[in-house]
């Protein structure tokens, strides 16, 4: 179980680190190659649902972002769309593999422990499910929830984490 635990954080952590790395964030910054977050006022983002549509194409993931308030951003490729909303408060990573969308993260800039609890709260609702909270077993300030979903007839690993006022939700098939 231990050994599933870190497993699971350090999948995440570095699907966080992906995706800040090809995330230009926060209106018109210089790009000095550092990783960039959602810089918007933390503490008042609402949830949102990501396409999750997973084996869908990128046109299909482009149709399901376009009438809302998100910009596609330049540093997107044939692996990877990356969108942030025009407040700057929530980044979307759509992650493609032979052509086809295999995971998504979402960052959302917050703060604060009792919104990391609304997010989960809201999850459960949505899916009709139990996020489960796991604690590094050498820092139990450090934990992750997670819980396996149906959405859209398929099962969906759903795994989230709250560090430096970003909520990273992962939504990806399990293997």
């Amino acid at each position: 179980m231990k050994r599933n635990f870190l497993y699971k954080v350090i999948f995440l952590a570095m699907i966080a680190v992906v995706s800040m790395t090809f995330t230009a964030c926060g209106g018109d910054s210089d790009d000095d190659g550092t990783p960039q977050v959602p810089t918007g006022p933390t503490g008042s983002t609402e949830y949102f649902d990501p396409c999750l549509d997973f084996g869908s194409s990128q046109n299909h993931v482009k149709e399901y972002m376009t009438g809302s308030n998100w910009e596609l951003s330049e540093h997107s490729n044939d692996y990877t769309l990356l969108y942030m909303n025009s407040q700057g408060t929530i980044a979307l990573d759509y992650m493609f593999l032979n052509s086809k969308m295999h995971m998504v993260t979402a960052t959302y800039a917050v703060s604060g422990e009792s919104v990391v609890l609304a997010f989960k709260a809201e999850i459960e609702k949505r899916y009709g499910v139990t996020m489960i909270r796991e604690n590094d077993p050498k820092d139990a300030s450090q934990y992750v929830y997670h819980c396996t979903a149906t959405i859209n007839q398929r099962s969906v690993a759903i795994m989230m984490t709250y560090a430096k006022q970003c909520i990273n939700i992962l939504y990806s098939l399990p293997d």
